[in-house]
C-alpha cells in the first residue's frame, strides 16, 4: 500500500540518509501523525526518539528527531490508527525491522495503541 512513499523516502537525499543511518543504529522509531492546523489536512512524520537526556535545537520537541516529513497524508482524525499501523508493518517489512513503529498524534503517544512503550 506504501510503497510509493518508501521509494520517494530512498530516492530522497535527506530522509534516505537519516532513515538508513536510525535503523542500522537501531533507534526506536515512531509515527507521528499531526496536523499543523485545523484547515490543514494531517501530516506524517517518521521520527526517532530522542537519545540524548538534553534536548538540542535541532530536534522536535516531545524528544522526538524527525527523519521524514510526509505532508496531506490524510484527511482527519480518525484515519490516524489504521494508516500509521498499515505503514508501520509497510516500514517494518522493507527495513527488516523486528518491533512496529510507536505511534503518536500530534506529538503524544497515541492513546489506546498496544505499539506504545515496545
Amino acid at each position: 500500500m506504501f510503497e510509493t512513499l518508501i521509494q520517494r523516502i530512498q530516492e530522497h537525499p535527506k530522509y534516505k540518509s537519516a532513515m538508513d543511518a536510525a535503523v542500522a543504529a537501531q533507534r526506536a522509531l515512531v509515527l507521528n501523525y499531526h496536523t499543523h492546523s485545523a484547515e490543514e489536512d494531517y501530516c506524517v512524520s517518521i521520527c526517532a526518539k530522542q537519545d540524548q537526556p538534553i534536548q538540542l535545537l535541532e530536534l522536535s520537541e516531545g524528544g522526538l528527531e524527525e527523519l521524514v516529513h510526509v505532508r496531506g497524508f490524510a484527511k482527519s482524525e480518525d484515519q490516524c490508527l489504521p494508516l500509521t499501523t498499515a505503514l508501520s508493518q509497510e516500514l517494518c517489512v522493507h527495513y527488516g525491522l523486528d518491533r512496529p513503529l510507536t505511534i503518536y498524534l500530534n506529538g503524544e503517544p497515541f492513546p489506546g495503541s498496544d505499539q506504545n512503550g515496545k
